[in-house]
């Protein structure tokens, strides 16, 4: 293991179990108003200060943790349950099927995650699930195209070819053999678009679009302290630190697993 990704995965683990004790326990409960307190700096009482209303931020960080890292998951989930099959379809069909795969990621890379929100929460209204719809429809054709890449190299090595000389059917070759030696490119992509996930949910619950009170979030707590930096920067430090430290762990993540997946890469620096 490199010290790429022992540093990821520290990290990761270290993010993860923070937000699963929020489940646990809170130093205070996130909505919690101690109006005599408001904008109280750092102390032992509030480890990272409070917010305008009293309520604590240390807790809101780590409730709001929850929210964003729900996302990121859903969201990837999502592109890569639609986009794996789409890619790998394409790469053992070709002709119109890889033609129409190619159309399709070109119109969808068009428009970013926060348009597709836009659009979703003209329809359907602000929220949480419009957050993992827009940002999993974007990361449907970025799956697809790593599939399409991954399984279209694999269908040429010579265990494809004498399956297919054995009469075994396309899709059974690409469900029994090509998907178990692509998994680890997917799981490269995953952490990467986890990393990416998080900072997408972030922004689009920072103009509103994403989470929605009185859960807690991130990027709405940016959104929040915008207008109290000068008075009360603590605010915007600590949710910022949290969104940069989470993706800055799974992208660290995502660099180590393509090292361990190539060796010759890290071999070569």
């Amino acid at each position: 293991m490199t010290t790429t990704f022992r540093a990821g995965a520290v990290l990761t683990a270290i993010i993860l179990a923070l937000v699963l004790l929020s489940f646990l326990w809170l130093p205070y409960p996130p909505q919690a108003m101690d109006i005599p307190h408001r904008l109280a700096a750092p102390s032992l009482a509030h480890p990272f200060g409070t917010d305008a209303f009293g309520r604590d931020v240390l807790a809101n960080v780590l409730a709001g943790g929850r929210a964003s890292l729900a996302v990121g998951a859903l969201a990837v989930l999502l592109g890569a349950g639609l986009g794996v099959p789409l890619g790998i379809a394409a790469a053992i069909s070709g002709g119109w099927a890889d033609e129409l795969l190619s159309r399709f990621s070109d119109v969808v890379f068009a428009f970013p995650a926060l348009l597709i929100a836009v659009l979703a929460a003209s329809l359907a209204g602000p929220g949480v699930f419009d957050a993992v719809a827009a940002i999993g429809i974007f990361n449907i054709p970025v799956f697809a195209r790593v599939a399409r890449a991954a399984a279209g190299a694999q269908w040429q090595r010579d265990y494809v070819l004498a399956a297919i000389a054995a009469g075994k059917g396309r899709f059974y070759i690409a469900h029994a053999h090509i998907l178990p030696n692509i998994l680890p490119s997917l799981g490269v992509q995953a952490a990467i678009q986890a990393s990416l996930a998080i900072l997408a949910e972030s922004g689009l619950s920072y103009v509103g679009l994403g989470v929605q009170p009185p859960f807690p979030s991130w990027g709405r707590m940016l959104d929040d302290a915008g207008t109290l930096m000068t008075t009360a920067p603590w605010l915007a430090l600590f949710p910022g630190l949290a969104i940069l430290l989470t993706s800055f762990a799974l992208a660290l993540l995502g660099d180590g697993l393509r090292d361990l997946a190539d060796p010759r890469r890290e071999n070569a620096r």
